[in-house]
């Protein structure tokens, strides 16, 4: 037997569910608006160039001493030796000039221990890189807490999605 409240309160059921399915719509279409052109265009090539391109850096031996120029040659022309992708060493794009740009797909933007000019520039590069395609930062000699304030200053920015790599 019912008691009479069994749909008393349903309007309240449903307005939760509305509201859960709002913040649900809301954060996908958050995640969505930080991909970059090449994610939305192209997701199984970023996936492929990103998972490629990471096992790669992660075997990467970085040559000590080098200037950020000798570092994008030597990091560029190892990638190209490695992988099938098309790699372009500082190529000139209406989105900015990224240090290597994998296959259309992959920006990388090279810094030798930055100061926090230098971080504050590379924020503001790859943010602008990001819009096209999947970024990453890759610091040669900068210590934990420089690598530490440079991804705070990313997650600060609503840039969390750019990777850093440290060497």
């Amino acid at each position: 037997m019912s008691d009479g409240n069994s749909g008393k309160h349903d309007h309240l059921v449903w307005a939760g569910l509305g509201v859960l399915g709002g913040l649900a719509y809301a954060d996908h279409r958050a995640t969505v608006a930080k991909q970059s052109r090449a994610e939305r265009d192209d997701p199984d090539g970023t996936a492929a160039v990103s998972e490629e391109i990471a096992e790669l850096l992660q075997d990467w031996e970085c040559p000590g001493d080098c200037t950020e120029d000798e570092l994008g040659r030597e990091l560029a022309s190892y990638l190209d030796e490695a992988s099938d992708w098309e790699i372009e060493k500082w190529p000139r794009t209406p989105h900015g000039t990224p240090d290597i740009l994998v296959s259309d797909l992959l920006a990388l933007e090279l810094k030798v221990n930055p100061n926090k000019a230098e971080r504050d520039r590379c924020v503001g590069q790859c943010a602008g890189y990001s819009r096209q395609w999947v970024t990453w930062i890759v610091l040669f000699d900068a210590s934990a807490s420089r690598t530490g304030a440079l991804q705070d200053l990313l997650t600060d920015k609503g840039l969390e999605q750019i990777a850093v790599w440290n060497f």
